[in-house]
C-alpha cells in the first residue's frame, strides 16, 4: 500500500518507516547504494534506523555512523517532510507492496518514490520511448505513432517528460489502455519544463508521474543523469528514437545495459544528424528496429505472461510507412498473443552458404570469409554472448557488431535477449 505523505493522515507505522527512510537518504555519506544494502539487511528503514551502530558489520564506514549519531540528517529530513506535508502527492516506500518490482533489482533503487496519479501502472510491462529535446518533426510523429502502438496492447509507456521525443510519446501513449509513467528530474510538485504544464496535468490524471528527489527540488543538471536510470529501470527495455551523438538518452542506454534490459534504436537516415547518436548504438551492438513489431517479437517471451492485446490494425505499419495492406500477409500471433507480421522463411543451413557466397548480396555489408566463421561459431556452440563471440573470433566488438549488423539484415543471425547472438531462423 502507498503512503499519503501528509504525516497527520499516516498510520504510526507508516510515519515512522517514512521518518526513518529520509534520517537514511539525508544522512551525509550514506549514498543509494549504501541505503540499499542497509535495507536488505534489516528489512526495513525503520530497522535499519534503530540499529544504525551495527551498520560497520555491513562495510558502512565509523564516519557515517558518527554522522547518525550526532543527527546531522535531521534538519534537511524534516524539511523534506514539511514541504512533503503541503504537497497533495503520495509516497511509496521501499518496504510498500506497491513499491516497483522492476526497481527492487537495482542495485540503487531509489528508498522513496513520490508520485501522482494511477500507482497500478507500475505492475504494467514498462517500456521505455526516449530521444532528444532538439528532435525533427519526423522523429516526433515516429515516437508518438510508437507510444500510441504500445500502449495500445496494454504496455505503459516510460520516459522523462521532456520537450521533444518524450513528449510526443507521453502525449500519445495517454490515449490508450497501457497509459504513461512520466520519471521526473525534479521535485513531484514542479513542472519541467513549463511548456509541459498541460502534458503535466494529464499525466497526473490519466497516468503516472514519479520522482525520486524531495518536493521543491529544482531541475539542477545532475539530477537527470540519476533520473534516466530509473526511466531504464522502471522499464523492459528502451527504444531510442533520435538522439545526437552525446545525448543524455544515451545516458539511459548504458544503464539499461547495466541493468540487463534490451536496448533497441530507430537507426533514421544516414544524413540526419538527429539520428547519429542512434546510428552509433546500433554498432555499438543495439538492435536496429524498423516498426513496433520488431520490438514486440523480440519481447514476445518475457511479455507473454502479460496476456496484451494485439496491435490494432488501424496502428500497425511496416517501417514507420503507411498503414500495413492485406498483401503484405495475414498477421501471425507471437506467444504473447501480440499480432506480428507474417513470418518470412529464414535461410535454411544450405541457404545461408548460398547467401555467404553471393558476392552480390554480402558486398558492402559484411566480408563472406570472415561471416562463415561467424556462422561455423554459433553453429558449433549455441547462441553466445557478444564479448564471448568476440573473444573467440579474436576481433574487437566494433568490428563484430558490423559484421553482425550485415547478417542481421540478411536473416543469418538475430540478436537475442541479454546481448546475446544466435543463427536466425
Amino acid at each position: 500500500m502507498q503512503t499519503d505523505i501528509r504525516p497527520n493522515e499516516m498510520d504510526e507505522k507508516k510515519r515512522k518507516e517514512y521518518w526513518a527512510s529520509l534520517a537514511l537518504r539525508h544522512c551525509p555519506g550514506l549514498g543509494a547504494r549504501s541505503q540499499l544494502r542497509l535495507l536488505l539487511a534489516f528489512g526495513s528503514a525503520l530497522a535499519a534506523f534503530e540499529n544504525f551502530r551495527s551498520w560497520p558489520e555491513f562495510g558502512i564506514s565509523e564516519k557515517i555512523v558518527s554522522e547518525m549519531r550526532r543527527e546531522s540528517w535531521r534538519a534537511p529530513a524534516g524539511e523534506e517532510w514539511k514541504k512533503a506535508g503541503k504537497i497533495a502527492a503520495s509516497a511509496v516506500l521501499w518496504t510498500d507492496d506497491s513499491y516497483p518490482g522492476q526497481l527492487r533489482n537495482l542495485p540503487d533503487a531509489p528508498i522513496l518514490l513520490y508520485f501522482h496519479g494511477d500507482i497500478s501502472l507500475f505492475k504494467s510491462p514498462g517500456i521505455a520511448l526516449i530521444g532528444s529535446r532538439n528532435s525533427s518533426d519526423r522523429g516526433r510523429e515516429v515516437a508518438a505513432w510508437m507510444g500510441r502502438a504500445l500502449a495500445a496492447t496494454g504496455i505503459a509507456v516510460v520516459s522523462g517528460m521532456a520537450s521533444g521525443i518524450d513528449a510526443s510519446a507521453h502525449q500519445a501513449a495517454l490515449q490508450e489502455v497501457g497509459s504513461s509513467i512520466g520519471v521526473l528530474g525534479t521535485g513531484i510538485d514542479l513542472i519541467y519544463p513549463k511548456s509541459n504544464g498541460a502534458l503535466f496535468e494529464q499525466m497526473a490524471r490519466n497516468g503516472l508521474l514519479v520522482s525520486e528527489f524531495a518536493p521543491g527540488t529544482p531541475p539542477y543538471g545532475n539530477n537527470f543523469p540519476i533520473r534516466n536510470r530509473l526511466i531504464s529501470g522502471l522499464s523492459l527495455a528502451i527504444v531510442v528514437i533520435e538522439a545526437a551523438r552525446k545525448s543524455g538518452s544515451l545516458i539511459t542506454a548504458k544503464y539499461a545495459l547495466d541493468q540487463n534490459r534490451e536496448v533497441f534504436a530507430v537507426p533514421g537516415s544516414a544524413l540526419d544528424s538527429h539520428c547519429v547518436g542512434c546510428q552509433d548504438l546500433v554498432r555499438q551492438g543495439a538492435r536496429p528496429i524498423f516498426n513496433v513489431d520488431d520490438i514486440l517479437h523480440d519481447l514476445a517471451e518475457i511479455l507473454q505472461p502479460y496476456k496484451l492485446a494485439p496491435v490494432p490494425d488501424a496502428l500497425c505499419q511496416d517501417d514507420f510507412g503507411p498503414q500495413r495492406s492485406e498483401k503484405n500477409g495475414q498477421a501471425r500471433k507471437s506467444p504473447s498473443g501480440i499480432s506480428l507480421p507474417a513470418e518470412k522463411s529464414g535461410p535454411s543451413e544450405g541457404k545461408v552458404w548460398e547467401n555467404l557466397a553471393d558476392d552480390s548480396i554480402v558486398e558492402g555489408l559484411v566480408s563472406a570469409d570472415v561471416s562463415r566463421l561467424v556462422v561455423n561459431t554459433l553453429r558449433k556452440n549455441g547462441s553466445m554472448n557478444i564479448d564471448a563471440l568476440a573473444g573467440q573470433l579474436d576481433i574487437c566488438i566494433e568490428e563484430l557488431n558490423s559484421i553482425l549488423l550485415g547478417l542481421e539484415m540478411l536473416g543469418i543471425v538475430k540478436r537475442l535477449p541479454g546481448a546475446r547472438i544466435g543463427l536466425g531462423r
